[in-house]
């Protein structure tokens, strides 16, 4: 988190630090270092050994052969690969190398993306709840506030700015989990040059996989227009490994991010092309249905090895696919205790997850005010308890109310063990006043 650095509230690096960043420090104030915590911001299911040991190759072959140099033309074969891997995941035929960018993890395609459209005038429009770096981002960039939606689509009031929108839609949502405007494409109304849909978690999927790749084709939409960014941090529970994909259409945006990395960086690190593509790969392995994995691995293999990326072989695959079959029968099993759990409820506001680790739910017991629900949460936390809020993600009061009026709520990690999960609940339901 930022340190505030000046006396005026502003940051180390000169600007403002957002709502949601501040409120994080505050509800944390006085938490017990030995605190649970029943909402993780990440996978905490354990690496696959089909995952551990591809990367093992993957990192084996880029120490011997590839630390010598910034880059090359190996890059451009990875890109190629990636966007055929992304063209079969979507059903989106003709993209090539060129309509691809890689990064160190989303986090960077969100503050590239966002100064892209901070050069053009934009506003960002946010689903609440949202990751906390579409709003930092735009406030680094010096964007005007974010207007907000929530599931149903329902628009935060709009004011007088008429800039041209930037509309982000993350799908699925990163904290409940679920589409916003399910079988639509969110405040599809309003035309911009760009919008940027952040496909942050796939696996494992709780929707027919068919079901969720025709969804995210829908908000993809015509990549001309669109920014993709896709990661394996959640899907491979790999958020230690920086890696971050942007595929998009629009030849400016790739070119305002070659030039923003020549000035920071110059060159990214020289796996990330292999890993996101294995990223791909697994996707496509675990969402095909059981008949056809094996003429779908054969024809992967012979992609990756053209591309001399490794590659697992069939006995791996169908380790990793019971590995991700584990995954998804915990994930179910930790969501029926949170659906049981006498102290959370689930309403038309909220959605059940489509995908991913996350879950979010209101609290059965009414709160009087935002002050009040505050002051709960950072008590819980010095009770032994931290606990992820509403405003934690995104926001003020005023979006909140106005979105979903009265109710508080906090995120759930489907991804822990679930006796874990469970004494979590009972020391959440023994805390609630």
């Amino acid at each position: 988190m930022s340190v505030v650095d000046n006396a005026d509230g502003r940051n180390a690096a000169g600007f403002r630090d957002v709502a949601c960043v501040r409120y994080y420090r505050d509800i944390r104030t006085g938490a017990r270092r030995d605190a649970r915590q029943i909402g993780y911001g990440v996978n905490k299911w354990p690496v696959s050994a089909t995952v551990h040991e591809v990367l093992h190759r993957v990192y084996g072959r880029l120490l011997g052969e590839r630390v010598t140099e910034y880059d090359g033309d190996q890059d451009i074969v990875e890109r190629r690969l990636i966007a055929g891997l992304v063209s079969r995941y979507l059903d989106l035929p003709g993209l090539d190398a060129d309509h691809v960018s890689l990064f160190n993890g989303t986090t960077e395609v969100i503050s590239v993306v966002t100064a892209f459209a901070a050069r053009h005038g934009m506003r960002p429009v946010l689903p609440l709840p949202v990751y906390y770096a579409f709003e930092q981002s735009a406030a680094r960039h010096g964007m005007p506030p974010p207007v907000h939606y929530n599931h149903r689509g329902d628009l935060a009031p709009w004011g007088r700015d008429e800039r041209e929108p930037l509309v982000i839609d993350i799908a699925p949502n990163g904290v409940t989990g679920g589409w916003f405007t399910a079988g639509d494409r969110p405040l599809s109304h309003l035309r911009s040059r760009l919008r940027l849909v952040d496909h942050v978690f796939a696996l494992p999927t709780f929707d027919h996989p068919d079901h969720l790749r025709a969804e995210l084709r829908t908000r993809a939409g015509d990549l001309r227009h669109t920014a993709l960014a896709m990661t394996p941090s959640k899907d491979l529970s790999l958020p230690g490994i920086r890696c971050g994909v942007l595929v998009s259409r629009d030849p400016e945006v790739h070119a305002y991010a070659r030039a923003d990395r020549f000035e920071r960086g110059y060159a990214l690190h020289a796996g990330l092309g292999s890993v996101a593509a294995v990223h791909l790969a697994m996707l496509l392995i675990s969402l095909c249905p059981p008949a056809e994995v094996l003429s779908l691995a054969t024809e992967l293999g012979q992609e990756f090895a053209a591309a001399a990326v490794p590659f697992p072989d069939d006995l791996a695959i169908a380790d990793f696919r019971l590995h991700m079959q584990g995954m998804r029968e915990g994930f179910l099993r930790n969501l029926d205790l949170v659906d049981r759990a006498p102290s959370l409820v689930l309403d038309d506001l909220l959605q059940q997850p489509a995908a991913g680790y996350s879950a979010f739910r209101w609290l059965a017991v009414p709160f009087e005010s935002f002050a009040e629900f505050t002051s709960w949460v950072r008590s819980a936390g010095q009770a032994g308890l931290k606990l992820n809020p509403n405003l934690l993600f995104g926001g003020d009061q005023e979006a909140w109310q106005t979105l979903y009026p009265d109710r508080y709520g906090i995120r759930v990690n489907l991804s822990v063990p679930p006796p874990q999960l469970r004494t979590n609940l009972r020391l959440l339901e023994s805390l609630l006043p």
